[in-house]
């Protein structure tokens, strides 16, 4: 089987104490069936305690929506007393993710992940992409799937490959390239583009203090869309109001072009080959872009790590917001392709 990482996944490890967050609070816990079994022999005292934490195949998280575990000095009292080995998987493999597309493996580091975040924004690029990947053979079993779905993936493939092109072409603004990923998008995914977008009326208005209030209007109610979910957390609350208080234009804050293509072929190299599934390869585009515009409005408040890393867990973290921001790309014309051009442009 062919494994396809970013050249920085390798160098990834948890900083530990260096962190300003962690991943033991705020995320259901839940625990593998090799781990449960090890967890039920495990004797004495620890023992006891490890079992009278874990309830429904997960661990009960304490007051704070703390892991039990989680010491006041920010170690683990499972790695202390038992070794890295009593982990179980998602302790274990967070915050990496794998997707396995037949004989082809993708890992990465999730953007939930503040030292993932700084990799990423410090790796290098190349001419064709702005992230460098390595490749190499590995002994994993691949995934059964149909010749046709082979065909098809290398299809996606190539296309992602052509995204990454568009995106590392500095000859261009970062936005004129964002409009060239979607109209590449549109042209592929075979979408009947909405020719009506926010306002009513089909007939671009002329006047630019009307083009500014409804480009305003879009992005507020893209805003809006993210409370229609459960919320991460306080963190999230309070950004988020910061968030609908400055809803209105462009942000110019820290982050850069190169952060910006670096961010959006990221998500892409995550989240484009799974329209190999759902054919909702559109989609995907704009949910990178989405998260790009979003994430600079974020930034006039929150350092660039922060930002990206907050944004991460209310949004990829969330299977209902995932879900709720599918929908509105699909059916919602406030989410049209030429909406998003629309607030590209201004």
């Amino acid at each position: 089987m062919l494994l396809r990482v970013p050249d920085f996944y390798d160098s990834f490890h948890c900083i530990a104490g260096k962190c300003t967050d962690t991943c033991c609070v705020g995320w259901e816990i839940d625990i593998d069936d090799e781990s449960a079994k090890r967890y039920a022999k495990i004797k004495g005292p620890f023992g006891e305690k490890l079992r009278e934490n874990i309830e429904d195949g997960h661990f009960k998280l304490s007051p704070g929506d703390r892991c039990p575990f989680l010491r006041q000095d920010g170690l683990c009292d499972m790695i202390c007393h038992l070794g890295e080995d009593s982990l179980c998987d998602i302790c274990r493999e967070h915050p990496r993710f794998v997707e396995v597309y037949g004989d082809i493996m993708e890992k990465g580091i999730g953007l939930c992940c503040e030292e993932g975040v700084r990799l990423l924004l410090e790796s290098k690029s190349t001419t064709t992409s702005p992230i460098a990947f390595v490749e190499r053979e590995i002994d994993d079993e691949p995934d059964d799937i149909p010749d046709d779905a082979l065909e098809a993936r290398d299809a996606i493939f190539e296309e992602r490959n052509h995204l990454f092109k568009i995106l590392a072409n500095h000859g261009k603004p970062l936005n004129d390239r964002l409009i060239e990923l979607l109209d590449f998008a549109v042209e592929t995914s075979g979408f009947e583009d909405f020719e009506q977008s926010f306002n009513s009326n089909p007939t671009e208005s002329t006047d630019s203090a009307s083009n500014t209030k409804i480009s305003n209007n879009i992005l507020g109610s893209w805003i809006e869309v993210l409370s229609k979910g459960e919320s991460y957390g306080p963190a999230w609350d309070s950004a988020y109001k910061e968030l609908l208080q400055s809803s209105t234009g462009m942000s110019v804050g820290l982050f850069t072009d190169s952060d910006g293509e670096k961010i959006i072929a990221y998500l892409l190299f995550r989240y484009y080959e799974k329209s190999l599934f759902d054919g909702n390869s559109l989609t995907k585009v704009e949910f990178a872009i989405y998260f790009w515009i979003i994430v600079q409005k974020l930034d006039s408040f929150l350092t660039k790590i922060d930002a990206i890393k907050l944004l991460s867990k209310q949004t990829e973290y969330s299977e209902e917001i995932m879900g709720i921001l599918e929908e509105e790309f699909m059916e919602n014309p406030l989410f049209s392709p030429e909406n998003f051009k629309r607030i590209l442009r201004e």
